[in-house]
């Protein structure tokens, strides 16, 4: 993966396409061409396979192609509770990763705590350890010190551009109300210390823009009143967005004010924090993903971004991750702009298209 990661890059001495000391292969982006634009492209570190070449290719990809990294994960609980002590997974993953920062010094990076779980739309908090009661949760002291303890970790090691204390929280609200209302005051516990040690990093929640509008599992009227607790510390609105797992049938079909909107809603810096659609089928959904509405869904999300002055769009996968093949991750099998073994569909085009022209 990380030879198709590379793409035209160059090679190595030894062949392998890497520099020495380097983790990952040298990558070469295109010469700029075209208008100026504003807004920021991402991909996330999320790779086709589960390997560690498949996750530096991720990064590789992200460095030629893109501005920024989403890498999202849910905290290590164990490694911050009182009397544990970080692991050297934890330890291995976050030197991996400075490297490959280190390496790819034109990638910003975006960082996301992610303590809830998307398998279960958010109602139950990821990877629970032993000892903590699942209906207390975010009531916890001990899990509340541990996230604070993690973001402070993440803000102090990488001092990331970006950091999300909470992914689409707002499914947290609609779903659970009594562990959104402890995750709040947790969030703006840990918006400080993180700030403290990171002031430079933008801090925020993200929030789900399908359920925000009540067109995600259950119906329901818009719920824009979420934003209210997080605003007075909140340095940006992020939201992530993904109409083809609400009630879009296509991407024609997604009203004009769709993303304009977001505006109304907050006058700082919005971004989108994760976006994606299918270019295949999706099973259990009532729409029938392909290449073309794929592309138009990236073309109308790219022009709503610049023309409403979104500060970046970060598309989840460039490449298909070939383990979704069946369960809940079975959704997102095809939500990749390239097939998982690098080859391009219809929309990479227009990706590259906008990844030539220059950051104003």
């Amino acid at each position: 993966m990380a030879a198709v990661a590379c793409g035209d890059g160059g090679k190595g001495g030894d062949g392998s396409g890497k520099e020495p000391g380097h983790l990952g292969p040298t990558v070469v982006r295109p010469d700029a061409t075209g208008e100026p634009r504003g807004v920021r492209l991402g991909f996330s570190a999320l790779p086709p396979e589960k390997t560690a070449e498949s996750y530096i290719g991720a990064f590789a990809t992200a460095a030629q192609y893109a501005d920024l990294i989403l890498v999202q994960r849910a905290p290590p609980w164990e490694d911050f509770m009182a009397g544990g002590q970080i692991s050297a997974t934890t330890e291995e993953t976050t030197l991996t990763e400075l490297k490959l920062l280190e390496q790819y010094d034109g990638l910003d990076l975006f960082f996301a705590i992610d303590p809830t779980d998307g398998v279960v739309q958010r109602s139950r908090i990821a990877n629970l350890p032993p000892g903590i009661d699942a209906q207390v949760g975010f009531e916890d002291q001990a899990l509340r010190n541990a996230f604070v303890a993690y973001a402070a970790y993440v803000a102090k090691n990488y001092s990331p551009k970006y950091l999300a204390l909470g992914v689409e929280i707002n499914m947290l609200y609609a779903r659970t109300p009594k562990q959104f209302e402890a995750f709040v005051s947790l969030y703006h516990e840990a918006y400080r210390v993180a700030k403290a040690a990171s002031p430079e990093t933008k801090i925020f929640p993200t929030f789900q823009l399908e359920d925000l509008e009540g067109r995600f599992g259950d119906v329901h009227p818009p719920q824009w009143e979420v934003l209210d607790p997080f605003r007075s510390q909140m340095d940006a609105l992020a939201i992530s967005t993904y109409p083809y797992l609400g009630d879009y049938r296509s991407a024609a079909d997604i009203r004009p004010d769709y993303y304009a909107q977001l505006k109304t809603h907050w006058d700082g810096e919005v971004l989108v924090s994760e976006a994606g659609y299918a270019s295949g089928p999706v099973e259990g959904e009532a729409n029938v993903g392909t290449e073309e509405d794929q592309l138009a869904f990236l073309q109308r999300l790219l022009g709503d971004a610049e023309a409403n002055g979104f500060s970046a769009v970060v598309w989840f996968a460039a490449l298909d991750p070939a383990f979704a093949a069946e369960g809940a991750a079975a959704v997102f099998k095809d939500i990749g702009l390239r097939k998982s073994d690098g080859a391009n569909k219809l929309a990479w085009g227009t990706w590259e298209e906008w990844a030539r022209r220059p950051l104003k």
